[in-house]
């Protein structure tokens, strides 16, 4: 004899056994697996090696600005990770990524819903014959859960997933971005600081020169035509000066606003020439393979290589059907009846399925999109490596030229200087005409100017090594919790 009890228990064990047939079935997701960035044609070293002055080491990377050695720098570089207005707007955006992550990885559980209703009910004496007033209450529980079938949840949560650290990776590569801005402008800044004091210099120079043509001009020694060069010389020198304050207040203007402050805030702590920071003999060069593990960008492309991968499998997964379970568990009650009374239960359990068995062709258009995109991430990614190549080979092959550039220009400079001195002393002397004194006097303007913008530009092509290179991100943490593949 089958009894109610026997009924209930084959039920349930039916249940149990089609949820189980669903997970085993349920393990291989449709669509591709992500199996990893693309093989690439990665050199063994660098084309432009330099001296042995330049060493590995990737601790050094963490906070390459320390190794110019400039406290201000440092202290700026500190300030603008917390304050910078771009890294929070790239902070948020690591927040929206990771709760939507929550939202998505939350599909592979139930949905629970709790459900009430409660209304009073009277009949129309008209219509009904009687007049009647009736009390309704109802409340229970709904139940919905997805059986992830073909993956279509997994490959949701893999896409999420995928998505959140690709945002991640763009806070970094903000974060790499950041510091190297801030200390190209303070590099800027100290060099046009440099160029400034050399044209003070210059119109001191010129403001001596004036002086001498003056009371030679006063003693019938030369020609009025000596006095006018001379004032010439000097105005010329002087209209380069406004040029550098402008120059120089621009630039702490930047700065300013990097660490997320009104242009002017930092005038009083930037003033003053504090000379242009020295490269270190610690500069570090990462080899090529390092690159695709050390910038962001890179390791943003293949991140959205992974979540454009797993779109393909949410696509492809369209194309199947996708199946439930629903219950619902509750009390009715109307009149007197008691709200929960055997006699109010009712309950309902089972599963449903939704598939598409004709939409004209969309579902596969969607997997063709879905297609294209995880191609053209594919290419974006090969891109990006080969960009970062052609950066630091840049890098690289500017600092060795710039780096002669440098020796023959401070060799120029001196001889320039001893040169200016002999032609002044043989003019004073009547030896020679004022044209040698204001050719030697322009030439080692010109020179000592050239020489600061050298100076400067070593550090800005080391600065923009450690940019190529990806440096700095290692030091930033992300304040928010990470998510890792064993997580979802």
């Amino acid at each position: 004899m089958i009894t109610k009890e026997n009924k209930n228990n084959f039920l349930i064990k039916s249940l149990i056994h089609l949820i189980a047939l669903f997970f085993i079935l349920g393990c291989k997701a449709v669509g591709p697996d992500y199996e990893g960035s693309p093989e690439m044609d990665v050199p063994d070293n660098w084309n432009n090696q330099l001296n042995n002055e330049f060493v590995e080491d990737s601790d050094y990377q963490k906070q390459w600005w320390t190794l110019l050695d400039d406290p201000v720098l440092n202290d700026l570089i500190s300030r603008a990770s917390v304050d910078n207005l771009d890294a929070k707007i790239a902070l948020t955006r690591v927040e929206e990524a990771r709760a939507n992550f929550r939202i998505v990885d939350a599909t592979r559980f139930p949905e629970i819903d709790a459900v009430g209703d409660a209304s009073r009910k009277s009949s129309s004496k008209s219509a009904a014959g009687d007049k009647n007033t009736d009390n309704y209450t109802s409340i229970g529980l709904d139940l919905s859960w997805e059986i992830d079938l073909f993956g279509y949840v997994r490959r949701s949560i893999e896409a999420a997933d995928a998505q959140y650290q690709a945002t991640v990776e763009s806070y970094r590569d903000v974060m790499v971005i950041l510091y190297a801005e801030i200390a190209k402008n303070y590099i800027a800044l100290r060099t046009s600081q440099k160029r400034l004091q050399f044209a003070l210099e210059n119109v001191k120079s010129q403001r001596e020169t004036l002086k001498i043509v003056n009371a030679r001009f006063k003693a019938e020694l030369v020609s009025e035509i000596d006095a006018l060069q001379s004032e010439q010389n000097l105005a010329a020198a002087e209209s380069y000066v406004p040029l550098f304050h402008a120059d120089i207040d621009e630039l702490m203007n930047s700065l300013a606003v990097l660490l997320g402050k009104n242009p002017g805030s930092l005038n009083e702590e930037l003033r003053g020439n504090k000379g242009i920071p020295q490269v270190s003999e610690k500069t570090v060069v990462e080899l090529p393979r390092e690159i695709l593990r050390q910038r962001p960008d890179i390791r943003r492309a293949e991140r959205r290589l992974a979540q454009e991968t797993a779109e393909v499998g949410i696509a492809t997964a369209e194309e199947y059907p996708r199946f439930n379970l629903n219950g619902t568990f509750g009390y009715d009650a109307r009149g007197s009846d008691s709200q929960f009374s055997s006699n109010s239960r009712y309950w309902s359990f089972g599963p449903n399925f939704r598939w598409n068995i004709f939409d004209a062709g969309a579902t596969q258009a969607g997997i063709e999109v879905a297609d294209a995109r995880l191609e053209e991430a594919r290419v974006n990614y090969e891109k990006k490596v080969i960009t970062a190549f052609e950066e630091v080979e840049n890098a690289l092959k500017s600092y060795k030229e710039e780096k002669q550039r440098n020796t023959s220009l401070t060799a120029s400079v001196k001889a320039a200087k001893k040169v200016n001195k002999i032609t002044v002393a043989r003019y004073t002397s009547g030896l020679i005409d004022f044209q040698e004194v204001q050719d030697a006097e322009r030439v080692i303007f010109f020179q000592e100017d050239e020489l600061a913008k050298s100076d400067g530009n070593l550090v800005q092509f080391i600065i923009q090594l450690y940019k190529a290179m990806g440096g700095g991100w290692d030091a930033t943490e992300i304040p928010v919790q990470d998510i890792s593949d064993e997580d979802t």
